[in-house]
């Protein structure tokens, strides 16, 4: 192990020590009680043995400084790599072979660095179905326009664009750091990270005082600052930008016709709350979802049906070609069956759909101690108590018989999980149905979050890690039949 892995596994170590510490100060100890009647809703945190407390605060600054590291797609490809490199996952060849799908190997691919897959083949063959976990790799940000640097008076500014549903007042008087590749037409990649290394200048986006917005304060919440008046500073003087852009970078204002640059929030993960259980956090929506699943295909090995953890891009906006619609995946499946099989055929790709069950895992809004009014009292879900069960209704939940056998693996396991319905004319959609579409049993889950789509997210460690165990427990057990 290099010496600055030993020297963050140690930090990791010490900082789980200290929540621990603090929580266990903070919190009463478990009881017979709530021992025995762990898998009731309610909180988790009394439930935990010493022993799992430990785990969970050590699996939070785990998780906390993998988000800090992976705030884009591009990024969270690059860590989740890591991840399951480490884990003893090898680059799926572009010609596999019979040799490559013997049962227990471990394989990832990537799709245009924003799109990863790891699997590992299970002992029965592809077509008899796979057990996806799927998540998506991109948050809410503020993107760039393909001519971003405007001049008003005398400042720099960047033109933007809006990724996702966010309140635009939100981004605003923080510090912001900008992120993400320039690609020139001599084929050199730029990577592009300020705002994130000690000494590193941020960018932000300036507000009105309050001795001067008279003019402005009949605006409406989600207009407080209109999406066109999300423009960083970003110099002082345009030549100031040219000179700083060529001489550090080798890039002139054209090349930014040919970049994925994102503005993201400058700020690290952190605890909040005395006892330090909630995790603050940007990107929560939904690499949160994404590095448990990416965490739990790692540790899992010699699976019944093969095992697959599934991180898409573009959730947030139209799919494209790295996100759930493109036919990228498909191919992908299509390659193991072929792999494994003598011959193929079009109706293997199509029983193996058939006979697959997949959690579509993202982000929902938990219930909100000062704005509780949008929720449903006893229908939404807490922050503590779980993982979510994400019942939209509308034709967009799993039929009852596919719930029941989730439902039984997650009890078996001891996976403390609640469920999560929104008021009639509230609540998102995910991507469940693309699977659903494609035949293949499909359910919600998730974990619950305050301040969703912000540049703070909330979320609850121990329901991050019953996440987690929810999605071993899922990809190890032996598979169920179809439900039709």
């Amino acid at each position: 192990m290099m010496r600055s892995e030993s020297v963050s596994r140690r930090r990791i170590q010490v900082a789980a020590a200290v929540a621990v510490a603090w929580a266990c100060a903070l919190a009463p100890s478990p009881s017979a009680y709530a021992q025995a009647n762990a898998l009731q809703p309610g909180p988790v945190w009394p439930k935990l043995s010493q022993g799992e407390r430990d785990q969970v605060m050590t699996f939070g600054e785990e998780f906390k400084q993998f988000i800090g590291s992976a705030k884009s797609s591009l990024t969270f490809v690059r860590e989740a790599t890591k991840m399951v490199e480490a884990a003893g996952f090898r680059s799926w060849p572009k010609a596999p072979t019979k040799a490559a799908v013997t049962p227990g190997s471990r394989w990832y691919a990537i799709n245009r660095d924003r799109t990863i897959v790891a699997f590992v083949i299970g002992r029965e063959p592809m077509t008899a179905g796979a057990r996806i976990v799927n998540t998506h790799n991109d948050s809410v940000f503020i993107g760039l326009k393909p001519k971003p640097m405007r001049e008003s008076f005398d400042l720099v500014l960047l033109d933007t664009i809006v990724h996702g549903g966010i309140k635009n007042y939100q981004w605003v008087n923080r510090p912001l750091a900008m992120i993400g590749r320039v690609m020139k037409t001599d084929g050199t990649v730029v990577t592009i990270d300020v705002g994130h290394a000690s000494g590193d200048p941020v960018l932000t986006i300036p507000d009105l005082a309050p001795h001067v917005d008279n003019d402005f304060r009949e605006r409406r919440n989600r207009d407080v600052i209109q999406t066109e008046e999300l423009d960083p500073l970003l110099a002082t003087t345009a030549a100031a930008a040219a000179e700083i852009l060529k001489s550090k970078y080798n890039l002139t204002p054209e090349d930014f016709l040919s970049a994925d640059i994102q503005i993201v929030p400058a700020q690290g993960p952190v605890d909040i709350g005395l006892d330090r259980q909630l995790i603050g956090a940007y990107g929560h929506d939904d690499r949160s979802n994404g590095y448990a699943a990416f965490r739990a295909i790692a540790e899992t090995s010699a699976p019944q049906r093969t095992a697959i953890a599934y991180g898409v891009n573009n959730e947030e906006v139209n799919s494209w070609t790295t996100g759930v619609d493109s036919e990228w995946f498909r191919t992908l499946i299509a390659e193991i069956i072929a792999a494994q099989e003598p011959v193929y055929n079009d109706l293997m790709l199509r029983h193996a759909l058939r006979s697959s069950q997949v959690l579509v895992s993202d982000c929902t809004t938990a219930l909100d101690p000062n704005f509780p009014q949008p929720y449903l009292p006893n229908s939404s879900a807490r922050l503590g108590w779980g993982l979510v069960f994400k019942e939209y209704g509308e034709g967009r939940e799993a039929d009852a018989e596919y719930f029941a056998k989730v439902r039984g693996i997650f009890n078996d396991a001891g996976v403390r999980w609640q469920t999560h319905a929104y008021r009639a004319g509230y609540g998102g959609g995910t991507i469940a149905q693309w699977f659903a579409n494609a035949d293949i049993d499909a359910i919600d889950v998730g974990i619950g979050l305050l301040s969703m789509h912000s540049p703070m997210d909330i979320s609850s460690k121990v329901d991050l890690w019953e996440l987690y165990r929810g999605f071993k427990a899922f990809l190890a057990t032996t598979a169920a039949a179809s439900t039709r």
